[in-house]
């Protein structure tokens, strides 16, 4: 080999090296806790230090009235520019200037597009963080004005979280900080406590939501009827969180109490009530209605009485409605979820409405509905949902788009593979097409998951290495034997991981059985008492080579996957003895 090919080789292996290393520190970068100024500063950084060449160049990152710039930052007229779209709307701007003339301006040119794209991306799943925080304050005002508390427990974390009203339900101050075990406490002994109880258990075995009212005895020493919503989140069949909404009720229940002592005394205190008051027999037809269905609905109450509510309420909502409505002939009471109810111009609002079985009081001898108009509220959650729904849909496109890059990026590189006559080189490159593959495939799992923070480690390693044996086609015939627990990660780990696997494994079908008529790898994944992770890979190959120290310096798979524990803060085992090698690592 001529002093001239010997360093172009060399000059090629430092560029593809650098390259990668460019592309993964872009990649890593943490965006969950930063702003787009932030993220844009961290990315001029290492685009500034991490460039492929040794010689230096300036950078320019904008988006919207956000204008950053590497120190010193002068303009010149060799340059290339990357765009990026966010939010189908906004455009970052990336340039990148060269102090003299460069050859590979097209190759520049589709780094500058790449990065420009990934920057894009990251920035609008910051954006869109931003919104949803928004969109949850402006839910937690809604509820405060309705003086209604919202909790959220993480059964994973074991974190229960009250908003500052539902602590005010409860009857404690803002600084007060919720447990499980007080909170069950909470209500009054007996009954009540074992009711709600009950309502968990059956929401976390049974996936059943519950909506009960109970007493409490507040952080106050006061009796009070609390509303309590329940609502379970599985993943995998297992309960992971649960959320509701809690509700201060004693003066509603205390109503309902006083309806029981008399006719006149219940009519009195309901014609002035904001919420609509109604009597009817098991069949749903009005024996009663206050005056507020007026007030809210338009409809006097004499145009009511003798009517079916079902007259009334849409036909897609009226089998749901009646059928909980029924429930009252074995209880007390029962809540009707939201159901559609027509006003005197024909229009639908949303109602929701509590009904009790007072047939057995002589003052009212029917089923007592108290319902209140939510249409405003329901209206508002459902944009709420159907935003979030969008946002979800542009993350799945955000993820489809890298796939497409990073299918393009491996294409050039098997057309330049093609172009080489030098047979190292060529498998250089072939191991890089590897690992974007293995980068590509990860993209693909997390758009057919729909999961966009954390990822089925387990599969992942397993798609990695039937894919790397499959590629390989070694003469040897290879057992592979999987031991391997459930376990999800967050992306920004599971990837640096899934390139490690494909290093190991590559070197494994390339080197492993060289010379032998059968082979065995042995892949295990566990979680440790520690809640660490250990990821074992073991062959019983010809082993290591004596000279592996030395091999290291000339290696580019080693080089990487050191660079990948550095990411991981952590250090992997790489050991070799007459029986084969042994991998491992500790994350």
């Amino acid at each position: 080999m001529t002093p001239e090919i010997s360093t172009t080789i060399e000059h090629l292996r430092n560029r593809l090296k650098h390259q990668i290393g460019l592309f993964f520190k872009l990649s890593v970068i943490d965006e969950d806790d930063l702003t787009v100024e932030e993220l844009i500063q961290q990315s001029i950084d290492v685009i500034s230090n991490e460039w492929i060449e040794s010689d230096p160049i300036e950078a320019e990152i904008r988006f919207n009235d956000i204008a950053i710039r590497t120190p010193n930052y002068t303009k010149s007229i060799w340059k290339v520019e990357g765009t990026g779209t966010v939010d189908q709307s906004s455009v970052l701007l990336l340039k990148i200037f060269f102090h003299e003339k460069v050859s590979d301006t097209q190759d520049y040119q589709m780094m500058a597009d790449s990065i420009a794209n990934n920057l894009a991306a990251k920035i609008d799943r910051i954006l869109t963080r931003e919104k949803v925080k928004e969109n949850r304050e402006l839910v937690e005002k809604a509820y405060s004005l309705g003086r209604i508390g919202t909790w959220e427990y993480d059964m994973i974390n074991d974190e229960l979280h009250w908003s500052d009203m539902t602590k005010e339900v409860h009857g404690f101050g803002p600084d007060y900080e919720p447990d499980v075990e007080s909170t069950v406490m909470l209500f009054k002994e007996g009954f009540h406590r074992d009711t709600f109880a009950k309502a968990a258990e059956d929401a976390i075995q049974r996936f059943i939501p519950f909506d009960i009212e109970l007493k409490i005895i507040s952080g106050k020493g006061d009796e009070r009827w609390i509303r309590a919503t329940g609502e379970p989140e599985f993943e995998n069949g297992e309960c992971v969180r649960f959320y509701g909404f809690s509700q201060n009720v004693t003066n509603r229940k205390q109503a309902e109490e006083d309806l029981q002592i008399s006719e006149r005394r219940f009519k009195a205190l309901i014609q002035d009530g904001s919420d609509m008051i109604s009597i009817m027999d098991k069949e749903a037809v009005y024996k009663y209605v206050s005056p507020t269905k007026f007030k809210v609905l338009g409809i006097s109450p004499e145009m009511m009485i003798g009517k079916s509510a079902l007259d009334f309420i849409h036909e897609n909502d009226v089998e749901r409605t009646f059928s909980a409505f029924k429930e009252l002939a074995y209880k007390e009471q029962v809540l009707l979820k939201p159901f559609r109810f027509k006003d005197v111009n024909g229009n639908w609002r949303w109602l929701e409405a509590t009904v009790t079985n007072l047939t057995k009081d002589p003052a009212v001898r029917g089923y007592v509905a108290n319902s209140r108009d939510i249409t405003e509220k329901h209206l508002r959650l459902q944009q709420l949902e159907g935003s979030l729904k969008k946002k979800e849909v542009l993350l799945s496109e955000i993820h489809h788009r890298i796939k497409n890059n990073l299918s393009a990026i491996t294409g050039l590189l098997q057309l330049q593979s093609m172009n080489e006559n030098n047979r190292e080189v060529v498998e250089r490159l072939t191991d890089s097409v590897g690992r974007i593959h293995a980068m590509a495939s990860m993209h693909e799992q997390l758009y057919q998951s729909q999961n966009f923070e954390k990822l089925d480690l387990t599969n992942r390693i397993k798609i990695l290495v039937l894919n790397v044996r499959n590629t390989m086609q070694i003469d040897t015939d290879v057992e592979i034997d999987f031991h391997c627990e459930e376990i999800e990660l967050r992306v920004n780990k599971a990837l640096p991981i899934s390139l490690i696997v494909n290093e190991v494994m590559t070197n494994i079908f390339k080197h492993a059985f060289k010379g032998l008529d059968k082979g065995k790898v042995s892949i295990s994944l566990k979680r440790m008492m520690d809640k660490r992770i250990k990821l074992e890979i073991m062959d019983n190959g010809i082993g290591l080579p004596d000279n592996l120290e030395e091999l290291k310096k000339d290696s580019l798979g080693l080089t990487l996957m050191d660079s990948l524990a550095l990411q991981l803060s952590t250090e992997y085992s790489l050991t070799s003895s007459d029986k084969g090698t042994h991998f491992s690592i500790i994350i």
